[in-house]
């Protein structure tokens, strides 16, 4: 039987991903959504809470985080901070943006409690880059 060197060269290629797999991964080129000051514009949330978007590898997630707290009356001194970490499979920055809008129950439970105002006043100021 003849060797096919086209055949030949077109399979160890192929096999370059299994035996090296970090070989043909491109760098992650994600974007994030951050709160943004210099629109003027108070943060909804106030100032020691934020929501962040994060959108890599086809995922996005979507965490609130609020900045620790003293904890009074203790014996010891001590601070409480929270964060939920939200996180959609298979939908990107966009997709995931406009679900919290339309369905304001994930925004909810992303926060903890019913926001009366709603995604959408978190959205306006928000400010997308590469990162």
């Amino acid at each position: 039987m003849a060797f096919n060197r086209g055949w030949g060269v077109g399979m160890a290629i192929a096999l370059i991903p299994l035996i090296f797999p970090t070989a043909g991964l491109r760098a992650d080129t994600g974007r994030r959504c951050q709160f943004d000051p210099t629109l003027g514009r108070p943060n909804p949330l106030g100032m020691r809470a934020y929501i962040t978007l994060t959108e890599t590898g086809g995922d996005t997630i979507v965490e609130f985080e609020q900045f620790p707290s003293l904890v009074e009356g203790g014996e010891v001194p001590a601070t409480l901070a929270v964060k939920r970490v939200m996180t959609f499979y298979g939908w990107g920055l966009t997709a995931t943006r406009q679900l919290l809008l339309d369905q304001p129950r994930y925004y909810s439970e992303l926060l903890g409690y019913q926001d009366t105002e709603g995604f959408g006043s978190i959205n306006d100021l928000l400010t997308c880059s590469p990162y």
